[in-house]
């Protein structure tokens, strides 16, 4: 028994369509290289389940290319986002800062 090789291709471009709108852009909650490697890898399966050879290699670069500029895009606007305005909208983040203030001690920084 054999698996047709487009439903292979229709797997693989499913799962990497969910893991670029599901999967988190923030660095901190999952490795940005292992998800930019996944992806790739699904959309090469993909790519040369649908095209000739000849044309699934440039596709399948492009589109990668594509979609991890955009992730990497879209990782920065949303920490943009946090750090300019949504911030200051969040409880805690005034908590601390009339805390701070009330006790008397500055701002701490993190070691690295």
């Amino acid at each position: 028994m054999t698996i047709d090789p487009k439903l292979i291709g229709i797997g693989a471009a499913i799962l990497a369509a969910v893991l670029v709108v599901y999967m988190p852009v923030n660095k901190r909650r999952v490795n940005q290289t292992i998800v930019a490697l996944v992806l790739a890898i699904l959309i090469f399966v993909a790519a040369f389940s649908f095209l000739e050879i000849a044309l699934a290699l440039p596709v399948a670069a492009g589109v990668t290319l594509v979609v991890i500029v955009l992730r990497f895009v879209l990782g920065g606007l949303q920490s943009f986002i946090y750090r300019n305005f949504t911030r200051y909208l969040r409880r805690d983040y005034w908590q601390r800062r009339v805390g701070q203030s009330i006790i008397g001690s500055g701002r701490r920084r993190r070691r690295n």
